[in-house]
């Protein structure tokens, strides 16, 4: 009887021990399946805050300033003005800024500016130049196209159109220098 009893109380606790352990595996199973959604679940929307924030940053344009020499003849050569440079993203450039003397006599340069060829540039934009005695002191506007030109190997490029609004053999040299280490 003893050894049926024990045989019994053996066979009794295999069987809670088998019954036990599906139960373990069943929670565990059920838990991981659970978890892995949530992961998933928590995935997605961290996917989406990540979008969200992407798309609510500001695109941000960086602008480069470079500053170069600019000059009319009549003011000076020597003491030049200054015009920056800010290059935008279709290849072409924005250019502004002047030269002025003791006698508020000035040039005034404002537009955009790109490379033709080497030796060329293109400009669109508004140039005035005033000096007293030109013009009947009047200032000097050239708006539109204009093309700027490098000859024999200079370091500035010549306003092309150089005929002063007086007319006659009146002109007015208006240079731009050390270009070539700024606009591609």
């Amino acid at each position: 009887m003893k050894k049926i009893l024990l045989l019994l109380v053996a066979c009794l606790a295999l069987g809670c021990s088998d019954n036990s352990q599906k139960k373990v595996d069943d929670i565990i199973d059920e838990t991981s399946d659970s978890l892995a959604a949530k992961v998933d679940r928590v995935g997605d929307t961290l996917s989406r805050v990540k979008d969200d924030i992407k798309r609510s940053i500001p695109k941000v344009q960086i602008d480069v300033v470079r500053t170069v020499p600019v000059s009319l003849q009549w003011i000076s050569f020597e003491e030049q003005g200054s015009a920056k440079l800010i290059k935008k993203a279709n290849g072409t450039y924005t250019i502004n800024g002047g030269q002025t003397n003791n006698k508020n006599e000035f040039l005034k340069i404002d537009g955009k500016i790109k490379r033709l060829d080497a030796n060329n540039l293109s400009f669109e934009g508004t140039i005035i130049t005033y000096v007293k005695d030109n013009n009947g002191g009047k200032p000097c506007e050239k708006t539109g196209n204009q093309v700027f030109m490098k000859k024999d190997g200079r370091n500035y490029y010549r306003l092309q159109n150089m005929k002063n609004c007086a007319g006659g053999n009146l002109l007015d040299y208006v240079d731009l220098y050390d270009l070539d280490k700024v606009i591609d």
